[in-house]
């Protein structure tokens, strides 16, 4: 896992089901709920059980984090405007005022 922090472009997803990786490229953002992690690609989702600091091991600068419960692909970013990031595939999440305003910040940094 630890050698893993360099070279892997996925986070590897364990269910009761199945084991297998979600690559970072296709990952639109990713949703913490409780105890569940949702991963949005763009083929469909992704739910399985770990905690924010296991995801934030594997994803790359490109990841914005600005909201506890959020990660955000920069790279599938369209727009940030009025608290809302649009993301591609029509996805849109609402974000609070303060939580906007720094994710604008790094995105518009990441843009350049």
């Amino acid at each position: 896992e630890s050698r893993c922090l360099m070279v892997c472009k996925y986070i590897p997803v364990k269910t009761a089901k199945e084991i297998r990786r979600v690559y970072l490229d296709e990952i639109l953002y990713i949703e913490k709920r409780r105890r569940q992690a949702i991963l949005i690609t763009e083929s469909g989702k992704t739910v399985f059980y770990c905690n924010m600091d296991f995801l934030k091991k594997y994803v790359d600068e490109r990841f914005l984090d600005c909201h506890r419960s959020y990660l955000f692909n920069m790279d599938k970013i369209l727009r940030m405007a009025d608290q809302t990031v649009y993301m591609e595939g029509g996805f849109r999440v609402f974000l609070g005022r303060e939580c906007f305003r720094r994710g604008r910040k790094i995105f518009g940094e990441y843009i350049k």
